[in-house]
C-alpha cells in the first residue's frame, strides 16, 4: 500500500523549501504564493481527513472519528 503520509511529508517539506528563496525573486513571487496557498490547502485536507481515536463513555470503546 503506497505510504500517502511519507509522500505527503516529502512533497511539502520540498515546497516549503523553497518558498521563502522564491519570495526574494521578483519575478516568481507569483509562484511562491501559489505553492504557499496548495501547501495551506493540503495541509488543511490533511488535519481535516486524517482519522483518530476518541474516547467515549464506555471505557472499552474507542471511536475513529476525522474532521469531516
Amino acid at each position: 500500500m503506497a505510504d500517502y503520509r511519507k509522500m505527503y511529508y516529502v512533497l511539502c517539506k520540498a515546497i516549503d523549501d523553497v518558498i521563502d528563496p522564491l519570495e526574494g525573486i521578483p519575478l516568481a513571487r507569483p509562484y511562491a504564493q501559489k505553492l504557499q496557498k496548495a501547501l495551506l490547502e493540503a495541509e488543511e485536507i490533511y488535519i481535516t481527513t486524517t482519522p483518530y481515536a476518541e474516547e467515549t463513555d464506555d471505557p472499552k470503546i474507542i471511536q475513529i472519528k476525522t474532521d469531516e
